[in-house]
């Protein structure tokens, strides 16, 4: 990834396409059915299987380099931040959201949903030994819709990664040092600091949810660090594979869009 994060929104807003709704797969049935079979399905499990479904769609539609397809899975607030879908095709391979290549890898990686703070979102992620990526899902108007808005092109970042020390920037390949011997954490700057008027399209959060291997862990309130703030989480050590560890949070108290932001353990 070559850009980092900046202030103020890009281009106008453009509608969101709609969609036909995403369904879950099911199962043909064989001989005499059993009790587990003929029990009702949990809402929130048909739920869960949509959620990983739509993330599936949009991985294929990267890998496949079908940016209309791709365009049509985001959520209204994502389109809103790159404005045309000539924008996303442009942007998007390097924006710090999700590749080609890597998009081909997770779709087929086992996939693990999580609920948001009070039903607002689902969080579905994929995690390899060498990858590890999430995807805040949500009910839109036009149905199930992705909200993967990449970083802006120019400008100086907001946040960044301290532990890890993957800076501004998603290290979802891996490759930064991490101490295991100290809390995760990540810094945002004031969006003061950086001279700007208008709102910041990345957020300045009080509160981050977090993640790790799509388990939810104890939400994480901020703590004053100079001009912004930082937020840790203890995770610990591991002696297994990678482990994927993802933060997200609501850009502002008028958006109903969710960043979220992985690293690799």
């Amino acid at each position: 990834m070559t850009s980092t994060l900046a202030v103020g929104a890009l281009v106008a807003a453009t509608g969101c396409t709609s969609d036909p709704a995403v369904t879950a797969p099911t199962a043909a049935s064989t001989g005499s059915p059993s009790a587990t079979a003929t029990a009702a399905t949990p809402a929130d499990a048909q739920q869960a299987s949509a959620e990983q479904a739509i993330v599936v769609r949009y991985l294929d539609a990267i890998a496949d380099d079908d940016t209309a397809a791709a365009w049509a899975l985001l959520s209204p607030e994502a389109q809103q931040f790159y404005g045309t879908e000539q924008t996303f095709a442009s942007s998007s391979p390097s924006d710090g959201t999700v590749t080609p290549d890597e998009a081909a890898v997770l779709a087929d990686a086992e996939l693990a949903s999580a609920e948001g703070p009070e039903g607002a979102f689902t969080l579905v992620s994929a995690t390899t030994d060498d990858l590890a990526d999430a995807w805040v899902v949500r009910e839109t108007s036009d149905g199930l819709r992705v909200d993967d808005a990449g970083v802006p092109p120019t400008g100086d970042s907001l946040y960044e990664w301290d532990n890890p020390a993957a800076g501004a920037e998603d290290q979802t390949a891996g490759g930064a040092a991490y101490d295991t011997t100290a809390p995760a954490s990540i810094s945002f700057a004031s969006p003061q600091s950086q001279d700007q008027t208008e709102p910041s399209v990345v957020g300045y959060p009080d509160t981050l949810w977090v993640f790790l291997d799509g388990q939810q862990l104890p939400s994480i309130e901020a703590v004053s660090a100079g001009s912004g703030k930082r937020f840790t989480t203890e995770v610990g050590a591991s002696s297994g594979a990678g482990r994927g560890l993802t933060v997200v949070w609501q850009t502002g108290a008028d958006s109903l869009g969710w960043r979220s932001s992985t690293v690799l353990l």
